[in-house]
């Protein structure tokens, strides 16, 4: 990791966030440092109850 990316700030936000085993677009939080989202760990897929940790992020909200 690099020396910069590890000093930002961790900030936490909801986001869209692909499901690997349902192949949905779920609502998870998203742990952003940098430029790097990433799914915050623990979390589930409300529909099928898998794991999150390896889902893809597709989209964060931010404000305007």
């Amino acid at each position: 990791m690099n020396v910069l990316a590890r000093n930002m700030p961790l900030t936490v936000a909801k986001g869209k966030v692909y499901c690997y085993m349902c192949t949905h677009t779920v609502e998870a939080d998203v742990v952003t440092r940098g430029r790097h989202r990433t799914v915050k760990p623990g979390q589930k897929c409300p529909r099928c109850s898998a794991p999150l940790d390896s889902g893809y992020v597709l989209q964060t909200a931010q404000a305007a």
